[in-house]
């Protein structure tokens, strides 16, 4: 019985690092200064790094997004959350603007 409860049983392998893409649909409004604010079913969790894609006037953008905080919300009736972001790159910006821009124009017409 040599080696029976000291021979290794399994073996714990290195965890992968990953990325998981969970779609879910928001409501995008662009606040005072460089935020915007989305409204979800789900909470979001302050700190978070996530990617937001817009899709607006004909064009999607891909905007890298970090959650600020979230705060339940009631709308119609029902639960919702409140997500405060701020854009991680600073050349989102100019491309939330100018989506921002030609959204309005296609709207007065």
């Amino acid at each position: 019985m040599s080696g029976r409860r000291s021979h290794p049983r399994y073996a714990v392998a290195t965890p992968w690092n990953g990325a998981m893409r969970v779609l879910r649909d928001v409501s995008i409004q662009r606040t005072e200064g460089d935020g915007l604010q989305a409204v979800s079913h789900v909470p979001g969790i302050a700190g978070e790094d996530m990617t937001l894609d817009v899709i607006g006037a004909g064009t999607t953008l891909g905007l890298k997004v970090r959650v600020i905080d979230s705060r339940p919300v009631m709308i119609e009736g029902a639960v919702r959350h409140r997500i405060r972001l701020a854009l991680v790159n600073v050349a989102d910006d100019a491309a939330v603007r100018a989506v921002t821009e030609v959204a309005a124009v296609a709207e007065a017409m």
